[in-house]
């Protein structure tokens, strides 16, 4: 009787035809999408914003404007003759780099005099907090004040504007727009500690959102513009978010070359050692590569963007990708009259099980709220698919009249070690029970959850002691924490930054911080203009006060009848907000985020924060919302931590009850205990090794619990090819550890500790797997002994 055809509705060429027909709808796509600026460097990008209130989140992008294309430089040196001159000749450098927009070192006094003459016709309105208390308790303590001020050493320098402002009233509140006072030579500031000078240099980048490209030029630059200064003599001290954002691009882009490089060569060594012909590895190369490039061009396309770190997690799909080619090419090794057809039949459920646990362990990543997660989601499990893909519909045709006529070595290994080491540890399972026990409840008990947001970045030592010198001596950059400010008008959101605004003074004496920065210290609204100005009427002129004061100095009867004049006139001045906004500097100006469905708000910039906890007490005011981007994120970090938590145990379960329902729930009890020890050890060895334990390695165990199912399948589905199940899933072990295991090498924190934590797995499921079936073998060997 003939045998019946295998797979009679399987046409080896038509599913070949349609996997080339797909493959260059991909590469027709890629041409499009990867012309464009398609790769994200900033690691801003990995976090979440939907999860914040509209008006947080558009507050925190405007102050991250403020930060994130910003670099400082200081050239340093023994005086501050020498320090000017490294830094004229720096200016020139950064200018002809045309990285930057702007390049700042002198400060023109010109700009000063603009907004001097801007405001000065409403400086009855205007007065500084400080004039607006003594004036209140003790307004001959400011004509005593004055008095002092033009008698001093800087008296000249005032006496020039005293005939147009002979209270020093505007002088005073002018002086108060910029509370920091520096050093100032030839128009350039000059910042000094103990023992050197230092000219500051400002510079804007031309794009907060740099290419790798660009972002390799500054690194360049920086490094650069270093060794010339020292070869002069002096010191370049440079910091800014650009530099951190692209020492991690920069990192990143290594990683993805070891893990890429790696484990490519990792796998080739294997393949050729284990098939000893150049098919398999062109094959297996085919597999990762249209997995790969389809992850890519889907990715882009879905995204707009892909982040660098993405591709670096996506390197190591390259050992996972690998799986289901080597697992059709081991399975020739089963039997003698093997072919194609034949082993695409035995293999496809165990595949296709397999590929499904993947999808759904990887589908855990996608209900993130992170940008990045839901790419390394999408990316993986797009290139898991086109791998399987290329496997099952290409695979037959191209092996099509291939055979191996040899035996490979590892083969007769992989057959020992399946055979003997699931009997010896049946003979030793009491102790190695109680041993395995005792080592997950010890690693478990110690394992300590940390939810940093600043472990995404792993900046080195010296960038981080030059970002903290340069605060030191220019204590002007605003820190990442700041207060959110609004009311239902602009005279209600002026009144609630004032409450704050004192509340800050105190703790300013407090020395809870340096400085803070916010709008209604400067421009006071139209209510607050008029009581100043009643408030000089009543002190200072109606009072004769000013009148004294003035005759004193010298001027005669028609000056101060003059001044007197000019003062009834501008009674009815107002400056309004956007006129005030005119005048102010960017960083002023990036402050107000505006009036919108009956909300008026801005933002507080805090300099030199030394005790968090006082200042986000201060939220309980009415219309301040204390916002720390940090402390939020690692909230939410924590938060879907314990969510992921949540994630796994639901993945388990679906897995068992779709093995339940397609083997039995015994069989499924049998399948799922490999991917659950496995789970417990790495867990175990996290907490032993005292490695990072937070979000990321949750999603980690994802595709543990994913790879376990994988190797208790196959082996449960061996039956008589445990041989060639053991060799197929001893390579796919050996290349997935390749992959995860230099992952694990890397220098940023949660990618290290995504990768051991794979890898502690992958070693498990693997050291378990053979378990399964365990009885078999011992039928066998009693047979054998018979």
């Amino acid at each position: 009787m003939n045998k019946k055809p295998i797979l009679n509705v399987y046409h080896p060429k038509l599913t070949a035809g349609l996997w080339l027909v797909g493959m260059l709808v991909i590469c027709v796509l890629g041409s499009q999408a990867l012309t464009k600026d398609w790769l994200e460097t900033s690691f801003l990008a990995l976090l979440p914003t939907n999860e914040q209130q509209p008006e947080i989140a558009k507050a925190t992008l405007q102050h991250n404007q403020l930060l994130n294309r910003k670099v400082v430089w200081l050239a340093g040196a023994a005086t501050s003759h020498e320090a000017i001159v490294h830094a004229q000749k720096l200016k020139q450098q950064l200018e002809q780099s045309q990285l930057f927009n702007k390049v700042v070192l002198e400060f023109p006094q010109q700009q000063y005099i603009k907004q001097y003459q801007q405001l000065f016709p409403y400086r009855y309105q205007l007065l500084d907090a400080q004039t607006q208390a003594i004036l209140v308790t003790k307004p001959d303590e400011l004509i005593k004040q004055n008095l002092e001020i033009l008698n001093s050493p800087i008296g000249q320098m005032q006496a020039a504007s005293l005939e147009s402002d002979p209270s020093l009233i505007f002088s005073r509140y002018f002086s108060a727009q910029n509370p920091i006072k520096l050093n100032l030579e030839q128009g350039i500031v000059v910042l000094s500690d103990r023992h050197r000078f230092y000219a500051l240099l400002l510079t804007d980048l031309q794009d907060e959102r740099l290419q790798l490209d660009k972002l390799e030029t500054l690194s360049s630059l920086v490094d650069s513009a270093t060794e010339h200064v020292k070869a002069a003599g002096g010191e370049l001290l440079v910091s800014g978010m650009p530099l951190f954002t692209a020492h991690g691009a920069q990192s990143a882009k290594q990683e993805i070359s070891t893990v890429g490089i790696g484990s490519s060569l990792g796998i080739i060594v294997l393949l050729w050692a284990t098939f000893r012909s150049v098919r398999p590895l062109l094959l297996s190369s085919l597999a990762i590569g249209s997995g790969l490039l389809a992850a890519l061009v889907i990715c882009v396309l879905f995204f707009g963007k892909i982040h660098i770190l993405t591709l670096v997690f996506g390197a190591s799909l390259i050992g996972v990708a690998d799986d289901y080619a080597q697992h059709f090419l081991c399975d020739s090794f089963g039997e003698k009259d093997w072919n194609p057809r034949k082993g695409l039949k035995f293999i496809l459920p165990g595949l296709s099980l397999g590929l499904l646990s993947n999808l759904l362990s990887y589908a855990g990543l996608g209900f993130s709220p992170f940008p990045g997660l839901q790419e390394v989601a999408l990316f993986s499990a797009m290139g898991l698919l086109v791998a399987w893909l290329t496997v099952v519909l290409l695979f037959p045709l191209l092996l099509t009249g291939f055979t191996f006529d040899h035996e490979p070595g590892i083969l007769k290994l992989t057959t020992y070690w399946e055979q003997h080491w699931p009997l010896w540890v049946n003979k030793n399972r009491r102790w190695l029970s109680l041993l395995l026990i005792v080592f997950i409840a010890g690693g478990l008990w110690i394992l300590t959850p940390q939810d940093d947001v600043r472990l995404l970045q792993s900046p080195p030592a010296e960038l981080l002691r030059t970002a903290d010198k340069i605060r030191q001596l220019f204590p002007m950059s605003p820190d990442n924490p700041f207060f959110l400010v609004s009311g239902k008008d602009q005279a209600d959101w002026h009144q609630n930054e004032q409450t704050l605004v004192k509340r800050l003074d105190a703790l300013k004496q407090q020395k809870a911080l340096t400085a803070y920065e916010g709008l209604s210290g400067y421009w006071p609204d139209a209510d607050q203009q008029q009581q100043n100005y009643r408030l000089l009427k009543h002190k200072l002129y109606d009072s004769g006060l000013l009148e004294r004061y003035m005759t004193d100095l010298g001027f005669d009867r028609t000056a101060v009848k003059s001044e007197y004049k000019q003062f009834a006139a501008a009674e009815r001045n107002t400056l309004t907000l956007p006129e005030w906004l005119a005048t102010a500097d960017e960083t002023k100006q990036q402050l107000w985020l505006g009036c919108d469905s009956g909300r008026c708000q801005s933002t507080v910039a805090l300099t030199g924060i030394s005790d968090m906890g006082a200042l986000a007490a201060l939220q309980d005011l009415p219309g301040v919302v204390w916002v720390d981007q940090v402390e939020s994120i690692s909230s939410l970090f924590a938060r879907y931590r314990i969510r992921a938590s949540g994630l796994l145990a639901i993945a388990f379960c679906l897995a068992s009850l779709g093995l339940g329902f397609k083997f039995g729930w015994r069989n499924s009890v049998t399948i799922m205990s490999v991917p659950v020890v496995a789970l417990a050890v790495s867990l175990a060895m996290l907490g032993w090794f005292d490695q990072l334990f937070s979000l990321f390695n949750l999603f980690a165990l994802l595709l543990v619990l994913g790879i376990g199912v994988d190797y208790g399948l196959f082996f449960f589905m061996a039956g008589d090819r445990r041989a060639s199940t053991s060799l197929g899933v001893t390579l796919s072990a050996l290349t997935t550890l390749l992959a995860f295991g230099l992952l694990a090498t890397s220098s940023t924190e949660i990618v290290h500790a995504f990768g051991f934590t794979v890898t502690a797995g992958i070693v498990t499921a693997l050291l378990c797997a053979p378990l399964i079936g365990l009885k078999d073998i011992q039928s066998s060997n009693t047979m054998e002994r018979r």
